[in-house]
C-alpha cells in the first residue's frame, strides 16, 4: 500500500515537472531560467518528502510488527477512518482483497 500512496504524490509531482519542462521548451530568457529553477526545486522537495514518508512508513511497519492482533485491527480501523477520498478507500479495499487471497 505504501508504494501506491507515495506513488500518487510522486505521479502528481512528476506531471507538474513534465508540464513545466514543456513550458520551458517554449520559453526563452529569464522565463526559461525561472522554469528550470522551479523544476530543480520541485525535484529537491519531492525527493526529501519521499524519503521522509518512507522513513515514517518504516517506523509504522516496525510498530505493527510488534503489536498484538487486537492492536493491529484497531489501527487498521483508524487508518480506514482517516482516509479522505473514495480513491484511497478503493486502494485499501484492493489491498484487503489481495491479503485475503494470500491468507487462504
Amino acid at each position: 500500500m505504501e508504494s501506491s500512496e507515495s506513488g500518487g504524490v510522486r505521479d502528481q509531482v512528476q506531471k507538474a515537472i513534465d508540464d513545466l519542462r514543456s513550458a520551458g521548451e517554449k520559453a526563452t530568457g529569464d522565463v526559461r531560467s525561472s522554469i528550470d529553477s522551479a523544476v530543480s526545486r520541485l525535484r529537491d522537495v519531492s525527493g526529501g518528502a519521499t524519503g521522509k514518508a518512507q522513513d515514517q512508513i518504516s517506523g509504522w511497519r516496525e510498530t505493527l510488527d510488534k503489536a498484538t492482533e487486537d492492536v493491529r485491527k484497531e489501527l487498521a480501523k483508524l487508518a480506514v477512518k482517516a482516509q479522505t477520498t473514495p480513491e484511497a478507500l478503493d486502494e485499501i479495499a484492493k489491498e484487503l482483497d489481495e491479503r485475503r487471497r494470500a491468507l487462504k
